[in-house]
């Protein structure tokens, strides 16, 4: 599962320190979704699929989730963010990322964060940016 962290450095610091928390982790946690988008598709287009199986597939159970860690996290961060599939799935994602004896290593958790690492950046920081300056 892939997993962005926000820390509270002191830019951030200073351009949160005028509009409240909750306004801050909403901003935050809006921004890393709308950056986040591009890792979820990519992960859903590369993600294992079985047309045979009636059960819920992996690429249709990932999901961008959200925590608000502010107060309960022992790091300098105030959102949490992944990208991955549900636990329900999670034994076959590692499978399918890593291989098996009997199967062949398909990544597709890494290669959709590497080969988008550019395009999340450049969102995030627009986004950051436009919701700062709307407060």
């Amino acid at each position: 599962m892939l997993e962005i962290k926000f820390p509270t450095g002191k830019d951030l610091d200073r351009a949160l320190g005028d509009i409240e928390k909750k306004v801050g982790v909403k901003l935050l946690r809006d921004a890393g979704r709308k950056a986040l988008a591009v890792v979820e598709q990519d992960m859903k287009q590369h993600a294992g699929y079985d047309a045979t199986s009636a059960a819920e597939h992996m690429r249709d159970s990932i999901k961008i989730r959200s925590t608000n860690v502010a107060t309960t996290s022992t790091y300098n961060t105030i959102v949490t963010l992944r990208v991955g599939p549900s636990k329900a799935h999670h034994m076959k994602a590692i499978a399918q990322e890593y291989g098996t004896v009997k199967q062949v290593a398909e990544p597709f958790v890494r290669p959709a964060l590497d080969y988008n690492v550019n395009k999340v950046l450049r969102v995030l920081a627009t986004e950051i940016r436009i919701g700062l300056q709307g407060h």
